[in-house]
């Protein structure tokens, strides 16, 4: 009977072990290869993978339209979007109009980036306002977000979308291919985006960056048109791809990393606290981590913070109510 009992209980402990070894990956939803999104979901997934204990894969789709709904569904653990289009999401307004995802729960504050429009070098155009009747990316379906980025971006010198000739784009890799290849005269490029950094190798002279006003006026219209955005100054540097004028205005949102609120509390504590511990991990694996601060995690925003997410930052003493 003892040699029973101790052989049913390592059978138990071996059933144990293989079933842990095949837990379920967690999966980050990201926008398509080549974008900011991907090489971010990436870089975390790998740094997961190598310090801790559990499973990370990461999924690209045409846009967060796509991704953002199966986190609310529980069919994607995690998933990166910038602070306006979560919102957007958890509130069911803007993008996701009457199709509120109330299950959408925020993770943290992964980088700010900066995007503006982008033409190539040679081109004549050089300011947002120059922009009227020209050929410009529009509809952004399969990644909606960047219609509002595209309204932002335009209503900072008094412009919309109307007052150029639209060519209809899915999604904003596909509208940073068209500028390369000169199907449109300017296209939003994502600061250090690869499929950007593709382009401008791609293209004879490269592309450059149109700076934004930055009045009053203008701040307020890009904050109504894409809340939580705000307009900064860049600096050209070997770093910025694009960057020339000095200083460049640019739109600035904070990217974030999501998750279901179904997600397991300690997956979320673990996520956040490996993120924290391992800033060199992350730079190494995608440089746009080089501008990671784990102090400024947690940011004010209209959607909830998932619990894990919460007593990860009280313990790092960065969370207030």
């Amino acid at each position: 009977m003892k040699k029973l009992t101790a052989v049913a209980s390592m059978l138990l402990i071996s059933l144990s072990l293989s079933s842990q070894s095949q837990a379920k990956p967690l999966t980050i939803g990201t926008n398509p290869q080549g974008s900011l999104f991907y090489s971010m979901g990436t870089a975390i997934s790998k740094v997961m993978v190598e310090k801790t204990d559990k499973q990370f894969r990461v999924a690209p789709y045409a846009g967060s339209s796509t991704f953002i709904p199966m986190i609310n569904a529980g069919r994607l653990a995690f998933g990166m979007a910038n602070g306006a289009e979560a919102t957007f999401a958890y509130q069911g307004v803007g993008s996701f109009d009457k199709r509120p995802n109330d299950k959408l729960r925020l993770v943290g504050v992964a980088i700010a980036t900066q995007t503006s429009f982008a033409v190539p070098t040679e081109s004549p155009i050089q300011s947002i306002a120059d922009l009227k009747g020209k050929n410009l990316p529009a509809g952004y379906n399969s990644g909606r977000t960047f219609h509002y980025y595209s309204n932002a971006a335009l209503a900072a010198d008094g412009l919309t979308i109307e007052d150029a000739t639209k060519v209809p784009m899915p999604n904003f890799v596909s509208a940073i291919n068209a500028l390369g290849e000169g199907r449109v005269d300017a296209a939003l490029v994502p600061m250090n985006a690869g499929v950007g950094k593709k382009a401008m190798a791609t293209m004879k002279n490269g592309w450059r960056y149109i700076s934004l006003s930055q009045s009053d006026d203008a701040t307020a219209a890009v904050e109504k048109n894409l809340p939580s955005a705000r307009i900064v100054s860049v600096s050209p540097d070997k770093s910025k791809t694009g960057v020339v004028a000095d200083p460049t205005n640019m739109i600035e949102v904070d990217f974030y990393v999501l998750a279901g609120a179904d997600v397991a509390d300690d997956d979320v504590y673990e996520l956040v606290m490996t993120m924290a511990n391992n800033k060199d991990a992350l730079s190494n694996a995608f440089a746009a981590f080089n501008r990671y601060d784990p102090s400024k995690m947690a940011q004010k925003n209209p959607v909830p913070y998932h619990p894990g997410a919460i007593k990860a930052y009280k313990e790092m003493g960065i969370w207030t109510e």
